[in-house]
């Protein structure tokens, strides 16, 4: 074909007694997969290749149950082209046989809702109603998670700022509190109820006690154990990245000793469910603040 192909777009027309074709090539020799249809005229081969509405492909392929829904399917960045490299909008022109991808519509603002989902249910415990602190909020995935699962408000707290995604800062039952360290933080309106927490390059052994004054005599904390804070230096191999279920154990050993000696009882553990963004194995651990005297 090739030279002799003139390429004609159409939108919406019908043509009767044309030869559909997959693979054609261009006025430039390059074969492209594209719903076209072929017919001669005069000793010529013309091709014509037909486009629609990206909103209206949507509902013919099953993917919206109308316009105004894949219209918003596409403004909510949840339509991806992979074989256009255009910025999807809902009006724009596309091959009435391209391959359209819906993205998984995620539950949570990032993956540590996913991680904490998994232990709720494992350890058992009713967060609805409760008034929960969450320790290294970061982008809010276990906020999220605890709202999700009925919290009554959530104290997002972490020592960064502007990380806090913009759903849970438009939320009334969130409160932002940027810039602070726990081991700094030594006052709150209302009692919590449970605490959870999730921070990086530092050793729980000083946050939980922050934590732990914060809370009522057996208070509840979901604490994540990450190895690869919490081990020796010659325990981390270069990378970071600790695969040694050995030095997992000496590791949790290590901090269930700790707990212990400072009469912290710790009454579940589990491994998470979800590796750490680089593939680290990491543990929750339910712990309960000790009563008074």
């Amino acid at each position: 074909m090739n030279n002799d192909v003139v390429d004609a777009r159409y939108s919406g027309c019908i043509v009767s007694n044309f030869v559909f074709c997959r693979h054609v090539s261009d006025d430039r020799g390059i074969c492209k997969s594209r719903s076209i249809w072929v017919t001669y005229k005069k000793g010529r081969i013309y091709a014509f290749e037909f486009k629609i509405r990206l909103d209206q492909l949507l509902v013919d392929q099953g993917l919206a149950f109308d316009v105004k829904e894949a219209g918003a399917f596409v403004m909510a960045g949840k339509v991806e082209l992979p074989d256009d490299r255009r910025s999807p909008t809902p009006g724009m022109q596309v091959d009435i046989a391209a391959k359209v991808v819906i993205k998984p519509v995620k539950k949570f603002v990032s993956r540590g809702g996913d991680k904490l989902a998994q232990v709720l249910t494992g350890f058992d415990i009713e967060v609805n109603g409760a008034v929960c602190l969450d320790v290294g909020a970061s982008t809010g995935g276990f906020t999220d998670c605890l709202l999700q699962a009925g919290a009554a408000r959530v104290y997002a707290l972490d020592t960064g700022r502007g990380q806090l995604h913009h759903r849970l800062l438009n939320d009334k039952r969130v409160i932002n509190i940027e810039r602070t360290n726990v081991v700094n933080f030594k006052y709150l309106s209302e009692p919590i109820d449970l605490a959870v927490v999730d921070v990086s390059f530092t050793s729980l052994a000083i946050v939980v006690p922050a934590v732990l004054e914060l809370l009522p005599p057996r208070g509840q904390i979901i604490v994540l154990l990450k190895p690869q804070f919490e081990a020796r230096r010659a325990e981390v191999p270069r990378g970071g990245v600790i695969l040694d279920p050995m030095v997992h154990a000496a590791v949790i050993g290590r901090f269930l000793k700790w707990a212990v000696d400072r009469n912290i009882r710790i009454r579940n553990f589990l491994s998470s469910g979800v590796l750490g963004e680089k593939g680290n194995r990491e543990f929750f651990l339910h712990i309960e603040s000790p009563t008074v005297g």
